[in-house]
């Protein structure tokens, strides 16, 4: 703020006019001629100055203008509504994305763990068919030592009957 008006003291002195300006007369008052015409002449030139820097904003706001516009064509939205109403149509999208995410992981989780059912049921059916597997084996071991010793009996038994020794048949 100090920098803006720090050239405004120079406008005091007649020494401050440019080439092409008047040193105007004061009208008659009770000040000194020199005081009146310095304080004149102060009024004009901060005028001048007043007058310059406000048609400068004044172009300025129009091309600020001009932008929002161009703005306003690209986002229709920030027209309209404003920036609460982009945050919050923003923060919607953002909800319903989060809601769409959470219900597809849901859906994922839902179907891992239904995968994950089954394939307990598997093992469970597996370990089962493990067991009626080792069952079948200890049956067939005991099955195969049954017959191993009937085919002795009975291959004992016919080479009793064949030499005449029936004691050996007794025993079936």
């Amino acid at each position: 703020m100090d920098s803006m008006f720090e050239d405004d003291i120079s406008i005091l002195t007649p020494e401050a006019l440019g080439p092409d300006e008047d040193w105007l007369d004061s009208p008659n008052t009770d000040l000194s001629g020199e005081m009146c015409s310095a304080s004149h002449f102060a009024l004009i030139t901060a005028y001048d100055d007043i007058k310059n820097r406000l048609s400068g904003l004044e172009r300025e706001n129009s091309t600020l203008k001009r932008r929002l516009k161009m703005y306003e064509v690209k986002c229709p939205l920030l027209g309209e509504f404003g920036e609460e109403h982009i945050f919050s149509i923003y923060e919607a999208k953002e909800t319903s994305l989060l809601k769409s995410e959470k219900a597809s992981l849901q859906q994922q989780l839902n179907q891992f763990q239904h995968e994950l059912e089954k394939s307990k049921e598997r093992e469970e059916q597996l370990d089962e068919m493990i067991q009626a597997y080792e069952k079948l084996c200890v049956e067939k071991a005991d099955l195969e030592s049954e017959l191993g010793e009937m085919v002795g009996i009975v291959g004992m038994a016919s080479w009793g009957w064949h030499h005449g020794d029936g004691t050996v048949g007794m025993a079936l």
